[in-house]
């Protein structure tokens, strides 16, 4: 939510989410949608069907096209999980757009970050979020209206944490993993 309203998202605009079926990306790409973007989803071909189930209008299999040669830009680039390329991102932005990075970037980054916004009028943002109570009230909103869902890929119990850390680090998760605590 914080990424998103930094980049003031409007009606028609494009938007690409690449992660889309990271935990980020999955809501990324669901908020994105719901304030009016035309949304691409950027993931493996596992996750294809999934992210367009979540209202992306194209999805991008990573692993067969590289998004920053199609020749196609957009307003808003999104980087969920931080492997996007920085250079191929900025050339597939709009004039006035964003590239947004929730990971954190490299010393290197963070200046050619800063350099591109000073000099393109192409905003670089990172960093981390300050989420407001506005808007969380707003998420719960558009939660209980049905309007946004969380993708669960697999629950553990709190003593199978190990577990639980070693198939997140795989690198390989579709939306989020739950760990569940029995209140007994």
């Amino acid at each position: 939510m914080y990424f998103l309203r930094k980049a003031e998202i409007k009606n028609g605009q494009k938007v690409l989410i690449y992660g889309a079926s990271s935990a980020i990306g999955t809501i990324a790409v669901q908020l994105a949608k719901y304030f009016g973007a035309e949304v691409t989803g950027v993931c493996s071909s596992a996750n294809l069907d999934m992210v367009l189930s979540l209202g992306a209008d194209k999805v991008i299999d990573y692993t067969k096209v590289d998004f920053s040669k199609s020749g196609e830009t957009y307003d808003v680039i999104f980087d969920t999980v931080g492997k996007s390329s920085f250079s191929g991102s900025i050339k597939s932005l709009k004039k006035n757009s964003f590239y947004l990075k929730t990971v954190h970037m490299d010393l290197s980054s963070i200046f050619r970050g800063i350099w591109t916004s000073m000099t393109s009028g192409k905003k670089v943002k990172g960093g981390v979020t300050v989420e407001k109570s506005e808007d969380l009230n707003f998420l719960r909103e558009i939660i209980e209206a049905g309007k946004l869902k969380a993708v669960i890929d697999r629950t553990y119990t709190l003593e199978q944490i190990p577990e639980a850390h070693g198939y997140v680090e795989k690198g390989h998760k579709k939306g989020n993993v739950v760990i569940t605590v029995d209140h007994e």
